[in-house]
């Protein structure tokens, strides 16, 4: 079950009297082609580039990014649910935002981590209530160039998954010998791997 901080249930609660205001905010863990590092890439609805705390989709740390704003973003429907249904999202970015050429172009963002969180902002200050959880935990799927015609306007067309596939893609290098596994308590899985590879078995015993 989601655990919602306090003051976004009362601001959501007192929506129908004092209004809610929200923007979505995309945050990419994209890989440098140059270095192979791992690079936060990061925009929001917002107008102006901010300094937003979240909460970490992978590990639930509170963390401050910076946000670029200004950049269009179109977001498809994000499916909240409690199951473990593997959720797919599309996300159109303008071509022309300068944190979106950065992205794809000297950046690889296949297979990266992304994450959008939904800010609810203050109806008095304007300003986010608090640090929240994403509303969406996945890796990008692809990420094509859509160039336009004359006079259009191009896009990065990212598709993305939700993380449950990318945990299944992680190995355990804990199950990987014996001696790995003596060191977690006594667990004896694979202590007899050696003999049972030479078992000859008939089929159907």
């Amino acid at each position: 079950m989601r655990s919602q901080p306090a003051d976004v249930t009362q601001a959501l609660a007192e929506a129908p009297e004092t209004g809610v205001a929200t923007r979505l905010a995309v945050w990419i863990g994209a890989r440098n082609r140059a270095t192979g590092a791992i690079e936060e890439l990061a925009c929001w609805e917002g107008d102006d580039d901010a300094p937003l705390t979240v909460i970490r989709g992978r590990d639930g740390a509170t963390v401050t990014r910076t946000y670029v704003g200004g950049a269009p973003l179109k977001i498809g429907d994000i499916v909240r649910s409690s199951d473990l249904t593997v959720q797919t999202l599309s996300i159109d970015l303008s071509q022309l935002a300068d944190v979106v050429r950065h992205a794809v172009r000297t950046h690889d963002v296949a297979r990266a981590p992304i994450e959008v969180h939904e800010i609810i902002l203050s109806p008095e200050t304007g300003r986010p209530l608090s640090a929240d959880l994403p509303i969406f935990v996945g890796i990008i799927d692809g990420a094509p160039i859509k160039t336009p015609a004359a006079g259009g306007e191009g896009k990065v067309a990212l598709t993305c998954r939700s993380e449950l596939m990318a945990l299944l893609d992680r190995g355990n290098p804990e199950k990987a010998s014996y001696e790995a596994q003596l060191l977690r308590d006594g667990d004896e899985w694979n202590l007899y791997a050696g003999a049972v590879e030479t078992w000859e078995i008939a089929w159907g015993q």
